[in-house]
């Protein structure tokens, strides 16, 4: 198949299309933007670019035999591809009307670089999530939001480093990942965008201060992490979309201590409920599914009362109470005061879609490709905004049964589906801090999936291998 994107080969494709990346250094990081987006011919069209790095990017360019236009010396040349670097900036702001400022001026410059970018190229938007004012406050995600007005968001990627996320305080009563992470967003002029800025109202600069609480945090989790779980057991294998054991014992290693409560409103098979009484914790949980509730009950009934017991193995004397019901319908009465929730929801109607390869695989094998069939499910729910609402809900309606100053883990991803990007986590999260604290997202990136050459010779198509791990408090 022919390349009519870029100068790659399809073995140089590969690599770039992974979600996210180990930074390295910032000659590597601007060297391969610069090599995907260009174009396969040499061509009058030029680079635009935004930043502190202009020195470095002319030799690159001039390496690569394509114009560099600063944006000082902007004046209307034809482009085909831009770069816009916000972290020095970003990262140097002491209050969130620098920001704006810093948001007001990108704003301006993208639209004028719309009027000149070529049909179909793209826009690299690297910044970073940010404390300001002693909140944490994910600028990229707002940035993403408006100036996907006037472009079409395609696509993100997660700068993973060792920098040491550093803040002027030593209050260890708050989540704070000990490293850094930043944001590769990317941006394309297509035929569904129109180069006009609308604001997108939300709720992040109503985002509170974190609540000091009496519980101290390790610090052990970092903003990233690679985690290869082990394989699935046949019974554990039988759930579509099921998440590991050591995902969950990470979290419950830092937001909780021994005997705490623990709940999970999607239980599937058991996942959290596991791990937690592995980890000497009180498990608790729903599962719509009658089918995957008996599973998570025999699996959690076998740790507790083993029928093979181990002569090396400790008594398990936590408790764990797992109902076969929807999570809406739950009361007080169905459950203890919960200390921390940790769970992954559907990720909307995802896995309704066919022909993808798991899928294939699965039906193949004679396994279940979806959640279920049942139409409460919020896994069958079509409308985005309505499927996004309703999850809402459910975390709404578990905050009844936590503790004040409690945490909250939810693992998802931003969904791409039928060629339009949709950043799920970020609107979720939008939505949620309307009654929760957002603290720092941190990242579980997969390390163990082949690539595959998605939009190979035609356009940018990341491979998705990152998943959010959003973490929130209640007030």
């Amino acid at each position: 198949m022919k390349n009519r994107f870029n100068r790659l080969t399809s073995k140089e494709w590969l690599p770039f299309q992974k979600s996210w990346f180990k930074y390295d250094t910032e000659e590597k990081l601007l060297t391969e933007n610069i090599r995907f987006f260009i174009r396969e011919d040499e061509t009058e069209e030029k680079v635009f670019y935004y930043g502190d790095n202009a020195e470095l990017l002319s030799n690159i360019c001039e390496s690569q035999n394509v114009g560099l236009i600063k944006a000082n010396d902007f004046n209307n040349e034809a482009l085909q591809y831009a770069i816009l670097d916000l972290r020095n900036s970003v990262n140097s702001i002491k209050k969130i009307s620098d920001y704006q400022k810093i948001k007001e001026e990108t704003i301006n410059i993208c639209i004028k670089i719309f009027e000149t970018l070529a049909h179909r190229r793209f826009l690299t938007v690297l910044i970073p999530n940010v404390f300001v004012e002693d909140k944490y406050m994910p600028l990229a995600w707002d940035l993403a939001w408006q100036l996907s007005s006037i472009f079409s968001l395609k696509d993100e990627k997660i700068a993973c480093t060792n920098e040491i996320m550093s803040l002027k305080t030593k209050d260890n009563h708050k989540f704070i990942p000990n490293n850094k992470i930043f944001y590769c967003l990317y941006f394309r002029k297509d035929e569904l965008s129109n180069g006009i800025f609308e604001e997108k109202k939300h709720r992040l600069f109503e985002n509170k201060i974190q609540k000091s609480s009496n519980f101290s945090f390790k610090s052990t989790i970092p903003s990233w992490f690679i985690l290869k779980p082990q394989p699935r057991k046949k019974n554990e294998i039988l759930h579509p979309a099921k998440y590991p054991e050591e995902l969950v014992t990470m979290f419950l290693q830092e937001f909780t201590t021994e005997n705490a409560n623990i709940f999970d409103p999607m239980s599937g098979t058991g996942s959290t409920q596991v791990a937690s009484l592995k980890a000497s914790r009180n498990a608790y949980g729903t599962e719509l599914s009658p089918f995957f509730a008996e599973i998570a009950f025999g699996r959690c009934s076998e740790i507790v009362a083993p029928k093979q017991t181990d002569l090396f193995q400790s008594p398990i004397d936590n408790k764990f109470i797992l109902l076969n019901k929807d999570v809406r319908e739950i009361s007080k009465d169905d459950f203890p005061e919960i200390d921390y929730l940790i769970t992954s929801p559907p990720y909307w109607d995802m896995l309704n879609m066919k022909g993808a390869e798991n899928q294939a695989k699965r039906v193949e094998k004679g396994l279940q490709t979806n959640y279920s069939d049942n139409t409460e499910d919020l896994g069958n729910i079509a409308d985005y905004q309505q499927f996004i609402t309703d999850l809402a809900n459910v975390y709404f309606n578990i905050l009844d049964i936590m503790k004040s100053g409690s945490y909250l883990t939810i693992v998802v991803k931003n969904i791409k589906k039928k060629g339009k990007n949709y950043p799920f986590a970020w609107d979720l999260s939008d939505i949620l801090m309307s009654k929760l604290i957002l603290l720092p997202e941190t990242f579980w990136c997969q390390d163990d999936i082949n690539l595959a050459p998605y939009g190979y010779g035609n356009t940018f198509v990341s491979n998705t291998f990152h998943q959010y791990c959003l973490n929130f408090q209640k007030p």
